[in-house]
């Protein structure tokens, strides 16, 4: 799964690193070391016409749903294109929400260990998602997991979908087929990741510092 996530650098280098545009009429919420759901993040959609950085609040609940309705965080990737609640947002409103890296919590003799995952590289990870919009009229998002692959299995079952390659077709609003996108839009090598060991203060949200980072013994 993916709970929470570090995108720490600012977004107007974001912007430039990863190609699209700030939406010139938001304000984008400050980005961090330790971001939870339930809250507005960092997201490029085409909400309108073409791919933008905008503000979505994690956490997927339609307007059409309730507010007694689930309003989840992930969503499994093998699920969304037959699920009602999923569906009409995988055709036609997916999103990416860039991040440095991710946090995961390894099961430890009782205990929990958590690890942070990021590029090898240093490279923005590119995490899939579908949005929604609210009953606020805000968009409204939640990251898509997969089985876990590569150094991630070591960690948890599961793992955010992170892009390779396709992302401008994942982001096109215009391609619907299924089978476009699964031949189209690659996940990145499991191979360019890699993972240490962090500090319990993550476990806190409100430790949104560079020290949630620092690999511990």
């Amino acid at each position: 799964m993916c709970g929470r996530y570090a995108l720490y650098e600012p977004v107007d280098q974001v912007a430039q690193r990863i190609g699209y545009p700030v939406r010139s009429s938001e304000s984008l919420p400050g980005n961090g070391y330790n971001i939870p759901p339930g809250g507005f993040i960092v997201a490029v959609a085409a909400v309108d016409e073409k791919p933008e950085i905008l503000p979505m609040w994690w956490g997927f609940r339609p307007h059409w749903a309730g507010e007694d309705a689930p309003e989840p965080i992930n969503a499994r990737a093998e699920n969304v294109a037959g699920s009602n609640f999923f569906k009409g947002s995988f055709a036609r409103h997916r999103c990416i929400i860039p991040a440095n890296g991710w946090f995961e919590w390894r099961q430890n003799n009782g205990d929990k260990q958590p690890f942070y995952i990021h590029h090898r590289d240093g490279d923005l990870l590119l995490m899939a998602g579908i949005f929604t919009t609210d009953e606020d009229g805000n968009p409204a998002c939640c990251i898509l997991t997969e089985d876990a692959r590569g150094p991630a299995k070591d960690i948890h079952p599961r793992m955010p979908v992170v892009l390779g390659e396709g992302v401008e077709i994942w982001l096109d609003p215009e391609t619907h087929d299924r089978e476009t996108l699964k031949r189209k839009v690659k996940h990145l090598s499991p191979d360019r990741l890699c993972f240490r060991p962090v500090s319990a203060r993550v476990n806190n949200p409100r430790n949104d510092d560079e020290d949630v980072l620092k690999e511990v013994s």
